[in-house]
């Protein structure tokens, strides 16, 4: 009975280690700055001069691994380049906190006194860049695809996952660009070690940023997913096997 307990106990923990997929209600998020809840998505700017962020209310551990998947909408107003652009954002400054606005897009110093953040940004108006940011700056990114702020409407997805064992921060998705519908795959790849940059702990959330110009920038969805480490899988197997053997010797009995 104690072989049976045990292995029950092994398979317990294998199960409760990787989270299924859970989508998350942008209504829950906790606002800050300019954001604000338009029908069931996020908006974080509509106007100029304005930082808006959003952020899930709980924080989660920085040591195991994780993937985020989110859609957004960028939308000018024809009258020339929409500005300044979005982030994924992840910071253990709170859930209340915005950062810089404008080309800054809410992102660089977060929380003040030169916070800095780890993300994927997405910046528009002329700068026509994206890509993962490991020290909380919008600087030093890839170059965007096509024109991100002339083309007044781009719409997209990003996965944005972590290994907590490598310490590798991955992304991969899509840009639509609205005036020609055109779709564009992107991607990148940084070395982060989330867990010595943040502590124990972090925050998620979105930020966004416009200046002199102005655009409706929308998160549209969002979901985050536990990502189980290979010796979980092993645990899992392991685990499962023995069940199967002493079920056989069970039956034989």
């Amino acid at each position: 009975m104690r072989s049976m307990l045990a292995v029950s106990a092994v398979v317990a923990a294998a199960f409760t280690v990787p989270a299924s997929a859970a989508v998350i209600d942008l209504s829950t998020l906790n606002l800050a700055g300019s954001a604000a809840l338009v029908g069931n998505q996020l908006q974080l700017t509509n106007t100029t001069s304005q930082s808006g962020a959003g952020w899930v209310k709980n924080s989660i551990s920085t040591s195991q691994s994780f993937s985020t998947s989110f859609s957004f909408s960028l939308l000018g107003n024809d009258s020339g380049k929409m500005a300044d652009g979005i982030a994924l954002a992840f910071q253990n400054a709170g859930n209340n906190v915005t950062g810089n606005g404008g080309g800054d897009v809410g992102y660089w110093n977060i929380g003040g006194s030169g916070s800095s953040a780890v993300g994927s940004v997405i910046r528009s108006w002329h700068n026509n860049d994206y890509g993962l940011s490991t020290n909380g700056v919008v600087q030093g990114l890839k170059t965007g695809p096509f024109n991100l702020g002339a083309s007044n409407n781009v719409t997209g997805t990003e996965t944005v996952s972590y290994n907590a064992t490598t310490h590798v921060l991955t992304l991969s998705g899509n840009f639509l660009d609205g005036s020609t519908n055109t779709s564009y795959s992107i991607s990148d790849s940084k070395v982060v070690d989330l867990s010595a940059k943040f502590g124990s702990s972090m925050y998620i959330g979105f930020t966004g940023g416009t200046g002199g110009t102005d655009a409706d920038q929308r998160i549209t969805a969002f979901s985050i997913s536990a990502v189980p480490e290979p010796e979980t899988y092993a645990m899992l197997l392991a685990g499962l096997g023995i069940m199967g053997l002493l079920a056989r010797r069970r039956k034989a009995c």
